[in-house]
C-alpha cells in the first residue's frame, strides 16, 4: 500500500531476493484469464510478485522452498517496515555487497546435499508434531 512498494537492499533478510522481485499495479478484482497473462508476463523469470495494494504472490518449485520465500520475505518487509516507522531514513548497502550477499543465498542453498529450505520445512513440522500434533488430520 505504500506508494514506492520496494524492498530495499538495506538487511540481510532482503538480500535473499535481489534482483528476484516484480511490481505491478493493482487493477481490479481477477475475473478473467486476462488478468492471469497479465500478472504472468509481469512476473517473468523473478519468484516473488508484489502486487501493489493487493498483495505479494511467491513462485517455488516444491511447497516447503515456497514457505521458507514468503517467511523470510515477510521477515525482510517487517523489518523495513520497523525501520522507516522511526521517521529515519534506511542505509542502503553498496551494490556489490548486495550482489556478493545474494550470490551466497543462491550458492548456499544446501545443506549436506540436501534444499536448506526443505530442512527448514521438515524442522518446522517436527515442532509443530511435538505442540499442535492434531494439524495433520
Amino acid at each position: 500500500m505504500l506508494d514506492d512498494p520496494r524492498l530495499e537492499m538495506a538487511g540481510q533478510n532482503a538480500l535473499g531476493f535481489h534482483d528476484d522481485i516484480a511490481y505491478v499495479d493493482y487493477n481490479g478484482l481477477a475475473f478473467d484469464y486476462g488478468e492471469g497473462e497479465r500478472l504472468a508476463q509481469a512476473l517473468g523469470a523473478k519468484s516473488i510478485l508484489m502486487m501493489r495494494n493487493h498483495g505479494v504472490l511467491v513462485t517455488a518449485r516444491s511447497p516447503a522452498q515456497g514457505f521458507e520465500r514468503l517467511y523470510f520475505l515477510e521477515r525482510a518487509c517487517q523489518a523495513q517496515v520497523l525501520a522507516l516507522s522511526t521517521g529515519r531514513k534506511l542505509r542502503i548497502l553498496p551494490e556489490a555487497l548486495v550482489q556478493a550477499t545474494a550470490a551466497q543465498f543462491r550458492a548456499g542453498a544446501g545443506v549436506g546435499g540436501v534444499d536448506r529450505a526443505e530442512l527448514h520445512f521438515e524442522a518446522l513440522k517436527r515442532l509443530l508434531d511435538r505442540s499442535e500434533a492434531d494439524y495433520a488430520s
